[in-house]
């Protein structure tokens, strides 16, 4: 064979050799995107475990409390327990999550002296689930505003002051729920890791962090940059928050914004956007705490200032006689 020979079989013999990559990656994306249409909707409706450890294990006392959603008769569970009261703290778990996760939030608040009601959110923990793939953020901020109107109206722990402790994605809702206006006032709400400002930006981080969980076929990049693009799309479409950051104009309630300086979800930077863009909030960033978790890493220092600032806004007042001319900004439910 002559090299004019030997050359044709080498371009011969090569197209074939490149032809299965330019027909492979159309389906490696397809199959990234598929697979981040899925993740996006399991983000809001992830596959429910059974509830685990409860106040119980940690020698607290507690009850058991039903609240049903306006917005389609689901049943959310909570846990009630008393303090020494008169004030209450109700606490919104992290998306993927179920309220075992507070446990020590729980008992932190309790040993303070506060009555405390932690809740699934829905289609998490033992609370009922739904099939909705749009306007998320409206469901769960009109959930969390059922549960504060239950806590309110109940004997035992709806006598005092109410505040929220939402943490990462219930930040959303937690902040949300001061704008809607048959929600009953509070006097503190504490986002601890969230919400991020940049929301697409913040969902696309996070498909980041689920690359290494994927089947390896799926880490690869024409199917990767498919299912972040797919995953962030769709995860903030199924969201829809409007109106970010809120107005918070009249509002009286205190804010107080916790983010961890390692916090490879949702940044210190993030949060702290959200923080300067809302009048008189409280930022603290934990100097070595990740995601959710400063109540270990900088324990002392949570403890502190999570009480402290607690303390400070039951004691002003702080919505348990909101101006009735704050609803001028706020919307109604139909609106959320």
């Amino acid at each position: 064979m002559d090299d004019t020979e030997a050359q044709h079989g080498e371009r011969a013999t090569g197209a074939p050799r490149a032809l299965p990559r330019v027909l492979t990656a159309p389906v490696a994306a397809l199959r990234g995107a598929l697979h981040g249409a899925r993740h996006a909707y399991e983000l809001y409706h992830p596959p429910q475990s059974r509830v685990g450890r409860t106040p119980e294990n940690k020698g607290l006392p507690m009850r058991r409390m039903r609240v049903t959603t306006t917005l389609d008769g689901l049943a959310l569970e909570a846990w009630v327990v008393p303090g020494d009261g008169p004030h209450t703290v109700v606490i919104c778990h992290g998306v993927e999550r179920s309220k075992s996760s507070t446990l020590s939030h729980i008992e932190m608040l309790h040993r303070a002296g506060y009555h405390v009601v932690a809740y699934d959110m829905r289609n998490h923990g033992e609370s009922g689930g739904d099939r909705r793939f749009t306007r998320m953020a409206r469901r769960y901020t009109s959930d969390l505003r059922d549960v504060l109107r239950e806590v309110a109206a109940d004997p035992e722990v709806g006598g005092g002051g109410l505040a929220v402790l939402g943490f990462s994605f219930s930040a959303w809702p937690s902040l949300q729920v001061l704008s809607v206006a048959d929600a009953p006032a509070l006097s503190a709400v504490i986002c601890d890791s969230g919400p991020m400002h940049d929301i697409p930006a913040g969902l696309a981080g996070f498909a980041e962090l689920r690359r290494g969980g994927l089947p390896e076929h799926l880490r690869r990049r024409a199917a990767f940059t498919a299912y972040r693009r797919v995953f962030r799309t769709l995860a903030f479409h199924m969201l829809a928050v409007r109106n970010w950051p809120p107005d918070m104009a009249g509002v009286p309630t205190r804010l107080m914004f916790v983010a961890g300086a390692e916090d490879p979800v949702v940044s210190a930077a993030q949060v702290g956007k959200v923080a300067r863009a809302l009048p008189g909030a409280h930022l603290w960033v934990a100097p070595t705490a990740m995601h959710m978790n400063a109540i270990r890493f900088d324990r002392q220092e949570y403890r502190t200032q999570v009480l402290d600032f607690l303390a400070d806004a039951f004691t002003a007042g702080a919505g348990t006689s909101p101006p009735r001319d704050r609803h001028h900004h706020q919307r109604t439910e139909a609106d959320a």
